[in-house]
């Protein structure tokens, strides 16, 4: 799994991702966005998928699922 060596605690890329999250209108200011990384153990299988829940009041609540190792998320990844 690549770590970027300037944000080894990917502190960087998860504010970023909050900063994307937030240009959207239907989303509450007050959301926490929280990632975690899922690396395939099957065989035939090589890739990781990056999982971001975003959460705010009101019991909102929405979940992405991206085919790519958070490191390389990107704005346009993110389509709610």
């Amino acid at each position: 799994m690549f770590v970027n060596p300037r944000d080894p605690d990917n502190k960087i890329i998860n504010s970023k991702i909050l900063e994307w999250v937030l240009t959207f209108d239907e989303i509450p200011r007050d959301v926490h966005v929280h990632t975690r990384e899922v690396t395939c153990n099957d065989p035939g299988c090589n890739h990781t998928d990056t999982y971001i829940t975003i959460e705010g009041s009101n019991a909102f609540k929405k979940e992405l699922m991206i085919r790519k190792p958070l490191v390389y998320i990107r704005k346009w990844d993110i389509v709610l």
